[in-house]
């Protein structure tokens, strides 16, 4: 969200380029992980660009309070697990 708020900042200084150009630097700055959802999205404006990364960013903040799994840095990571071992009949008894 601060990235939203210093992209905003640093928009209205610059004149010229063209919006296409404003979202791709805008979600060429973000997370990959995010920058990869917004894309599925196609935003055709930067005010939608910049409404899809708050609803991106409250999914992961949801998800990464309600999940069992480890989370680092914006993506899962699997949790160890302890390798199997096979038992023998006599150890089944």
């Amino acid at each position: 969200m601060e990235h939203i708020e210093d992209f905003q900042k640093l928009n209205i200084k610059v004149y010229g380029i063209p919006d296409g150009h404003r979202i791709d630097v805008f979600v060429g700055n973000l997370k990959d992980n995010i920058q990869h959802e917004i894309c599925l999205w196609e935003p055709d404006s930067l005010e939608k660009a910049f409404k899809v990364a708050r609803k991106i960013k409250r999914k992961i903040m949801v998800t990464k309070n309600s999940t069992t799994h480890n989370y680092k840095g914006g993506s899962f990571v699997a949790i160890s697990l302890p390798k199997p071992t096979r038992l023998i009949p006599k150890q089944l008894e």
